[in-house]
Parts: C-alpha cells; sequence; structure tokens
C-alpha cells in the first residue's frame, strides 16, 4: 500500500506494525518517522472554472506537496515537527523514553508512543506496560490528543486503550502548543492514577477463578446471537480462554486476555479506500475498539 507507514512484525504486536522504534536523538526519529514537514495551505478551487472556494482551505506537505485534507479557513495547522518535539520533552518530564513515532499518510495522522510503566499482574510474573498514545493530524477533524494504552508483553496483547479525561487534548487554535504543555501535570496525574486503577482490576481478574461454564455464560453476553460468525466467533473465544499465550482457561484473567488476543490477533480486519486492512486494525486497537471494554466492563462487576 503506498505512502504507508513502515509495517512490520505484523502477526506479534499491534504497537510494533507502524512507524519506527524511536532513537535517543530526537532529528534522527523526526526524519525517520516521516516528520520533518510543515504544513502549508493553498486555496480549494473548481477544477476547470477557476472559481475559488472561499471558506475551506488545502493542507499540504511541504516537501512533495501531498494534500493533506480541505479544511476550514480559520483552521491552525499544528507543526508535525512540534508535535514529535513535545513528545520528546514530556517523556523527559515524567522520566519515560519515546517508544516509536510515525506518520500514517491515509490519514494524515502522526502518531507517538511514550512508554511509561511496567507492572506485573499475577505472583507468577505476568508483565503489562503502560504507554501513553500520542496522536495528531490534519484531515480537519482529528485534534491532538493522548490516551493511555496498556499491552500484555508475554503475548503483545493490547489490551486498554483509554482516552484520559484530563486528556492533552488541544484543538487546532493559534494557542495550541501552550493550551497542551499546561495540561501535562494534570494529565500526569490521571495518568498515574489510571495505572494503578487498571493493575488492580487486573489482579482481581487474576484471583477470580472462572470455570468453562462461566466462561461460556460471559462469551454468550458479550457476543450475543445465533449466526454462525457469532457462534464462531465465541468458538475463538473458548479456545483461546484455554489455550492461549499464557492462559489456563481458570481464571477471569484467562477470559480477558481471550478477548484481548482476539481483537488483537484474530479478528479480521478489512481494506478500506485505500487504508490496508493492517492499518484498519492499528487504528480499531488503538482508538475505537469497545470489545476490550465491554469484556472488562462485565468481568470486573
Amino acid at each position: 500500500m503506498k505512502n504507508e507507514t513502515n509495517i512490520i512484525n505484523t502477526n506479534t504486536s499491534v504497537l510494533n506494525t507502524h512507524g519506527i522504534s524511536a532513537l535517543p536523538n530526537f532529528d534522527a526519529t523526526l526524519k525517520a518517522a516521516d516528520l520533518d514537514w510543515e504544513v502549508r495551505d493553498e486555496a480549494v478551487g473548481g477544477m476547470d472554472s477557476g472559481i475559488e472556494f472561499p471558506d475551506v482551505k488545502m493542507l499540504t506537505r511541504s516537501d512533495n506537496q501531498t494534500p493533506l485534507g480541505i479544511v476550514g479557513k480559520d483552521y491552525a495547522a499544528t507543526d508535525p515537527r512540534a508535535f514529535l518535539h513535545t513528545q520528546f520533552e514530556f517523556a523527559e518530564f515524567i522520566g519515560g523514553s519515546v517508544h516509536r513515532a510515525g506518520f500514517i499518510a491515509p490519514a494524515s495522522k502522526a502518531f507517538a508512543f511514550i512508554k511509561v510503566a511496567e507492572f506485573d499482574v499475577t505472583k507468577v510474573g505476568d508483565p503489562c506496560a503502560a504507554f501513553i498514545y500520542s496522536t495528531d493530524g490534519w484531515d480537519g477533524g482529528t485534534p491532538r490528543q493522548s490516551r493511555l494504552y496498556i499491552e500484555r508483553l508475554i503475548c503483545s496483547n493490547g489490551q486498554k486503550s483509554k482516552k484520559i479525561v484530563a486528556s492533552l487534548w488541544s484543538a487546532h487554535t493559534k494557542n495550541s502548543e501552550e493550551t497542551y504543555s499546561k495540561k501535562w501535570k494534570k494529565f500526569l496525574n490521571e495518568l498515574t492514577t489510571s495505572v494503578a486503577a487498571i493493575r488492580s482490576d487486573y489482579v482481581t481478574l487474576a484471583d477470580t477463578k472462572m470455570s468453562a461454564a462461566q466462561f461460556e455464560e460471559f462469551s454468550l453476553k458479550l457476543m450475543p446471537g445465533e449466526s454462525t460468525l457469532s457462534t464462531n466467533r465465541r468458538g475463538q473465544l473458548a479456545e483461546l480462554f484455554s489455550t492461549g499465550v499464557g492462559n489456563a482457561g481458570a481464571t477471569r484473567w484467562d477470559a480477558y486476555n481471550a478477548v484481548t488476543e482476539f481483537v488483537t490477533h484474530h479478528r479480521s480486519y478489512r481494506e478500506t479506500r485505500n487504508v490496508s486492512a493492517e492499518t484498519n486494525r492499528f487504528l480499531g486497537v488503538m482508538e475505537t475498539d469497545t470489545l476490550n471494554d465491554k469484556a472488562l466492563a462485565m468481568l470486573v462487576s
């Protein structure tokens, strides 16, 4: 698929399928992540008539003139270089590290992951890592924002993606950079609280027994219906409950991991509008998935 970021290790971590591993040097990361350009704008006109549309403008990349999106005339585009620089600053501020960064051309979206913590769930050790997943975009509908992302390291399951209430959300306005930086401490406080709460939920799941019959009841509520598709999906979940990586079919933790492994590695994603299936999987797991959240809410209740 042309103009997409590097796609590697598609059968392992969704986190690692796009962009590049960040380098200690900011400038090297900027170039390798395809973010070393500025946003230009130009008038939007009719193809033959020459008539211009005064209320909108087109955004393009300064390096290759590739269109990014058509936006309102008052839209103040942020700088991709400044976006990445802010991620490095924030990582230094919290004692973390920029893990990956990149640009997804079909979505006109830049992203970065900052690794902020690791924690074990069970007494025998089942490590998870917490990341801040931040994005910025130039399609007219993507503000700069950040969310918490949890990944189970034993099998690279994308487990939890949560937009934090005290988010580093920032609309495209003239003061967006200043607004973004002012929210750092509030965001960090909520991030710390959220990681602790999620870890507590995970430990509770690992300590709560679940039988095969209880899992069957759970999966039927999670994926109701008697269609062949629904039945097959519940069958996949049952298999993952017992034989998924690190699972023994014995606890609610195994049940949750069955769902997250299904979402991250087994659920099908289609190619849509020149966006590859792998990109749709990446964006789905990171931003729009609801099955993980539904499963976790059911299991901890």
